[in-house]
């Protein structure tokens, strides 16, 4: 089990860390792990614990002033995460990610071991992304997708977004007294996507939105994901032994789901250019399950080496899939003039392998 905590849920009014807070969730992961199933935290607050203990206010300090708070907030998290595990007899390891070591293959498939090698040994791994160095360009933006991407590379069973409200409902339950909350979700639909809304404190950084755009990721993988309130009385006691009751929302995952490899191709990695393909090549891919052949395709945009992470794009722009490209662009330009002067190119390796290609959800 995977479990995400979000600053609002580990902070108290003022935005410092709570140790009571902590010492609530704590108990309950520790008690769940004695039971027999291994956890992972993905624990946010390093920014809050460190604005806390530095008097800085969140809404006047600059990106390098939010990074240095993060550096001394870190520490404070992890050294009050140590003490309370280490009161229960159980050791952690810390793990800071960036968004760039999960889209490097090489880098990912090291987290993976490293994650598992920790869990081998019932260590708890505690994941948060690295604040310090951190920049627009590698962020993941919020820790619930970083969450959801933990799930995949751990190819957890469960996901737990711990948050501020108890679910996801019709509407917003602090304005709207006829919302409800959704206890079971079996298919993210564009309804309700819509029933989502923003952020609802003023430590966090996600909301209601990325929680249902990380349970999509984690569902394709084959994890179920539940949203629930983090003070609500033993959570994830109740959500290990849902047999008895419904806690939060539970997003239900896919019955037939992608390898991880797939998961992290469409998930996980960055893309380096686009292919786009005719209308004959979609339906051989999505529909055959064949790989791509250069007679399929019509264009390439960008300037990617082989090997590189592309998508493919159909006629009408729409994303078809990703996958790792066996051809430079400029190769497969050069091979699309000759095949248009009318050469007949024989013997040519697929353009993407179908072992190297995860089709976008709406075509599995």
């Amino acid at each position: 089990m995977v479990v995400k905590i979000g600053s609002s849920s580990i902070t108290d009014a003022d935005g410092r860390l709570s140790v009571q807070k902590l010492e609530r969730i704590v108990g309950q992961v520790s008690a769940i792990q004695k039971s027999g199933i291994q956890m992972v935290l993905v624990s946010s607050g390093a920014v809050a614990a460190g604005l806390g203990k530095l008097g800085w206010r969140r809404s006047s300090i600059t990106m390098p002033e939010k990074q240095a708070a993060a550096s001394v907030g870190q520490g404070l998290l992890m050294h009050t995460y140590e003490q309370l595990f280490h009161s229960r007899d159980i050791a952690i390891g810390q793990v800071l990610l960036t968004r760039s070591d999960i889209e490097d293959r090489s880098r990912f498939v090291h987290i993976r071991n490293t994650l598992m090698t920790l869990m081998r040994h019932g260590i708890i791994p505690i994941v948060n992304e690295n604040d310090t160095v951190a920049v627009d360009e590698i962020r993941f933006g919020d820790n619930d997708t970083l969450a959801s991407l933990v799930a995949l590379v751990t190819e957890a069973e469960e996901l737990v977004l711990l948050t501020d409200i108890d679910g996801l409902y019709t509407g917003n339950p602090a304005t709207d007294p006829a919302a409800m909350r959704i206890a079971d979700v079996f298919e993210i639909t564009r309804e309700l996507e819509g029933w989502a809304f923003g952020a609802g404190s003023s430590v966090g950084t996600g909301g209601m939105r990325t929680k249902i755009a990380a349970a999509k990721v984690a569902v394709a993988g084959g994890c179920d994901v539940v949203v629930a309130a983090a003070s609500e009385e033993n959570v994830l006691a109740r959500i290990v032994a849902e047999k008895h009751e419904s806690v939060g929302t539970r997003f239900h995952a896919r019955p037939i789901h992608v390898s991880l490899r797939k998961a992290w191709l469409m998930h996980g990695s960055r893309s380096e250019g686009q292919v786009s393909i005719d209308a004959g090549a979609v339906e051989a891919l999505t529909k055959n399950t064949a790989s791509l052949l250069l007679p399929g395709v019509v264009g390439v945009m960008g300037d990617f080496r082989e090997g590189a992470t592309v998508d493919l794009v159909g006629p009408e722009g729409e994303m078809v899939a990703r996958g790792i490209v066996s051809f430079a662009a400029k190769d497969l330009h050069l091979l699309l003039a000759r095949q248009q002067n009318g050469e007949k190119l024989h013997d040519l390796q697929e353009v993407v392998h179908r072992n190297d290609m995860a089709l976008q959800a709406k075509t599995i």
